[in-house]
């Protein structure tokens, strides 16, 4: 029996658990922002799904955006930011903002207006949350920034845009759950 000397290495086990995150992560449905602020360049904004409330007392919500981003130093500068969550018939907006065209200003075409934090809010979005920084914190390849709401508010009532296995998708408007106690969300 011979034994073959380029056999390839095992994947350590940090590339295993890697591997493992993309996969569930994939499984898990996430709806799709924008992160916007504004620069003395003009408007910016980058598309995020991660992104979700943490506190009502004081309103705090959390936006993780990788280090590597060209928007990054841009957020991180930024002393408000809005975050835009976008309806079903915005996947172009949401394509635009995660650098999938060659539109060099994202905003180009792209009509918003200026929000309370001068950050701005895109047309047709299904809801917005107006922040000012609040904390940014390490997070490993990316940071995490801690936003406070200075202002949020629904919109309309479009089905949102949804990402699931590396998919744009939406949710079908089912039967209504009855409205929780105001101890929860």
């Amino acid at each position: 029996m011979s034994t073959d000397a380029r056999v390839s290495p095992q994947p350590t086990p940090l590339a295993l658990v890697q591997d493992g995150m993309k996969q569930v992560m994939r499984v898990f449905p996430q709806g799709v922002t924008v992160v916007a602020m504004m620069t003395p360049e003009g408007p910016r904004g980058v598309t995020v799904s991660a992104f979700t409330s943490i506190s009502l007392n004081p309103p705090l919500v959390l936006v993780s955006l990788s280090k590597a981003s060209r928007l990054h130093p841009h957020l991180a500068q930024s002393s408000g930011f809005s975050i835009n969550l976008l309806a079903d018939d915005q996947r172009s907006v949401s394509m635009r903002f995660a650098g999938m065209d060659e539109a060099a200003d994202r905003f180009k075409g792209i009509d918003f207006t200026p929000g309370k934090t001068g950050a701005p809010i895109i047309r047709g979005v299904r809801a917005v949350v107006e922040c000012k920084t609040w904390r940014v914190y390490d997070g490993g390849d990316h940071s995490i920034f801690i936003g406070e709401a200075v202002a949020a508010q629904k919109l309309n009532d479009k089905p949102p845009l949804v990402f699931y296995q590396q998919q744009y998708t939406t949710t079908e408007k089912r039967e209504p759950i009855p409205q929780p106690p105001e101890t929860m969300w």
